[in-house]
This record gives structure tokens, C-alpha cells and sequence, in this order.
């Protein structure tokens, strides 16, 4: 079926204090990229002996710090458009930074401090709630749902098993980008080639039965990673799903996509989570790749390039400029999608120094390109 996405905007009201505090995508966009980048060098120089950091720190600080302000800054950015009610902004945006932040520090500082990493997703997830409710956005109550099984992972990585929250929370992260993906990558692509080719009836679909059976197919794998991780059964469900999401991009046009840097990189972003998954049907039926090369293709692989590509454009979009990524940007990408192929191609000890740098110089890059974008008004004078 045809894709369109709104063209209104949503009643906002001026905001006249700080302009970071005038819309979330601006603080947690760059909060993601600096994290991105400062996080994964703190990791490099622990994976070096020089700090006192684990795995499991690593584990969690991309997943629920790296992605997770990701995560926020897109929904404070879709919410308001979603249920045509104003951005969180002011001292409510403030108080759910001061909860990022304070979960970042709790993590570094370790012991019952870390426990202030609990805070900050359900609080997310409250204002995200009230406002689809309030307007009654049946279409994405799932949205608040997914948030709060993230904190219910969290908890979990604090007081269960860390290890399987962590994977558990990859997988999820992926669900969601199955879910919106599915509705931004074929509707931007729709709009790019429509005004490329000036051809109106071109339409990127996806048939009906393939998007009702997109979002349960890796939910399967979530919960058969939890009842029976690395099974026989845990991979026929990533074996399912990866093939239902392969075809599901089928009708999206990508071939067509290559000279448009804003929307192929929508789609590669996209299709590293089918990859993901077949990397992990080939780990759990066969052994026949290492199954941290399955969860890196889905963590480095969908989640870090799938955020990249929807934090350059949002970015660009909410600040009045034009869709066109600068050349840096384009550098960028290309360097998370080579750490991507890298950590996931290479043996272990081989990859993560290598991707680690590739990662870490292309999400600095994308700081350094986004953080006037980010921390100045709209170029348009509108509000946000």
C-alpha cells in the first residue's frame, strides 16, 4: 500500500528561554553523538588496560546511553508531529536531561550509585505516554510500551542476569527500528524519488500482511532469547525473521536510492537488521560465525547507523535547512558503516580496535558537523 507521511506541523508556542531547552532532539541528539564517540574511546582505552571498565559497562552505556538519547531526542522530535501536541520543552526537558546525565555518572561511578540509571526511561516513557494518549494515537500506543520494557530490561541488567538484558535489549532496540523504520524509510524515499523524478504516482509499499508480522517476528526472537538462548529454536526464529524483513524491503525502490545520501543511508541503516538476524540464525543453527559477529551487526551495524542516518536528517529538518547533507556527513557515515563491517567481518581481538577508531572518528565528525546545527535556533525562525 502507498506511504505518505504529514505535512503539518504541530501547534507549538515559542519558547523563550535556552534554545536546547526548546525541543529534546536538540540536547539528546548531541548528547548521543558525544556518547557515541566519548563512550566507545573510554571503552578503547579500558580494552588497552587503562581504565577500570568491563564489558558489561561497554554493553550498556551504547545501549541505554548511546541509544537511548537517540531514542529520546527522535521521539521528542515524532511525538509532537504524531499527536499534534507541543514538544517537551523547558523545565520538564531539563529534568529529563539532568536524568540522562545523572545516569551516565551513577554508571561510571559504579556501586549503588549506578542505580540512578533507573530513572531516566521510565520518566521518558510517562511524558511520552500522556501525550498519545491525551490525543488518542492508537496507532503508536505500542511506542510507550517498548519504552517501558526498555527500563524493565534495565532493571533487569541491575539486578538479574546482565548479560541476557543486554542481548534482550539489542533485539528490542531493533524491533523498534523494524516498527518506525518501517513507516520513515519507505515514506522518505516515496517523497525524495516523487520530487527527484517528478513522477507522482511512484510509490514505495509494503504489503499489509508483511507489516503486521514485522514487528512480532523479532519479538519471537526476543523471547526465545530469553527461554532458550542460542537454541536450535532461537535461531529458526532469527532465520524467520530475517527473512520477513528482507522482503518486506522488496517494494522500497533502494536500488534507485544510490545517488541520495540522506535516504540510502535510511536504508542501509534498515537492512543491517535482516543481515543481523541471519548472522544470528547462522550462529545458533550452524556455528558457523561467532555470535558476537550477530549481535555487533545488529548493535554497530543497525542501531548505530539507523540512529546516524535518522539524527542527520531530523536534524536537519526541525533546524528550516534543507535535506542535503554536507560532504562531512557523508564522511561520517561512511566511516560507522566500515566499523560496522569491520567488527563484525574481523576475529575479535582483530576488530575492535580498528572499528573502535572508525567509530569513534565518525561519531565525533557527526558532533562536530550537528552542534551548531543543534544549539542554535531554526534558521526559519519557527519554533523547536
Amino acid at each position: 500500500m502507498p506511504i505518505t507521511i504529514p505535512l503539518t506541523e504541530p501547534t507549538a508556542q515559542p519558547w523563550q528561554g535556552h534554545v536546547m531547552l526548546a525541543s529534546g532532539h536538540r540536547p539528546f541528539f548531541l548528547f548521543s553523538a558525544l556518547w557515541a564517540a566519548g563512550g566507545l574511546a573510554l571503552w578503547l582505552a579500558a580494552w588497552q588496560g587503562l581504565l577500570p571498565l568491563d564489558a558489561l559497562w561497554h554493553g550498556h552505556e551504547m545501549l541505554f546511553g548511546f541509544a537511548g538519547a537517540a531514542i529520546a531526542g527522535f521521539l521528542m522530535a515524532a511525538v509532537p508531529k504524531w499527536t499534534n501536541r507541543p514538544s517537551i520543552q523547558g523545565m520538564p526537558l531539563l529534568g529529563l536531561i539532568l536524568l540522562f546525565l545523572a545516569g551516565r555518572l551513577g554508571m561510571m561511578a559504579g556501586g549503588a550509585w549506578a542505580w540512578l540509571d533507573l530513572l531516566f526511561l521510565p520518566a521518558l516513557a510517562a511524558f511520552i505516554a500522556r501525550d498519545i494518549w491525551i490525543a488518542r494515537n492508537r496507532r503508536n500506543y505500542q511506542v510507550p510500551a517498548m519504552l517501558l520494557g526498555l527500563a524493565g530490561l534495565n532493571a533487569w541488567f541491575h539486578f538479574g542476569d546482565p548479560v541476557t538484558a543486554l542481548h534482550v535489549m539489542a533485539y528490542l532496540i531493533t524491533a523498534m527500528i523494524v516498527l518506525i523504520g518501517g513507516r520513515i524509510v519507505p515514506a522518505f524515499t516515496q517523497n525524495a524519488l516523487r520530487m527527484a523524478t517528478g513522477d507522482h504516482r511512484l510509490t514505495c509499499h509494503t504489503p499489509a500482511w508483511l507489516d503486521r508480522l514485522a514487528v512480532p517476528s523479532v519479538m519471537l526472537v526476543v523471547v526465545t532469547e530469553i527461554l532458550l538462548p542460542g537454541s536450535l529454536w532461537s535461531g529458526l526464529a532469527a532465520l524467520f525473521a530475517a527473512i520477513l524483513l528482507l522482503i518486506r524491503m522488496k517494494g522500497w525502490q533502494s536500488r534507485r536510492v544510490l545517488g541520495m545520501p540522506l535516504v540510502w543511508i535510511l536504508h542501509v541503516g534498515y537492512l543491517w537488521v535482516p543481515l543481523g538476524y541471519l548472522l544470528k540464525a547462522a550462529a545458533d543453527l550452524a556455528g558457523m560465525v561467532p555470535p558476537s559477529a550477530a549481535l555487533h551487526a545488529l548493535t554497530t551495524g543497525a542501531i548505530g547507523v539507523m540512529i546516524l542516518a535518522v539524527a542527520s536528517r531530523a536534524a536537519l529538518g526541525h533546524s528550516g535547512r534543507p535535506l542535503r547533507p554536507s560532504p562531512a556527513t557523508v564522511l561520517a557515515y561512511g566511516l560507522v558503516i566500515l566499523a560496522a563491517l569491520l567488527r563484525v567481518s574481523l576475529p575479535l581481538e582483530y576488530a575492535i580496535l580498528p572499528a573502535g577508531i572508525l567509530w569513534t572518528a565518525g561519531w565525533a565528525l557527526f558532533a562536530v558537523v550537528y552542534w551548531p546545527i543543534l544549539v542554535k535556533p531554526r534558521i526559519d525562525g519557527l519554533p523547536g
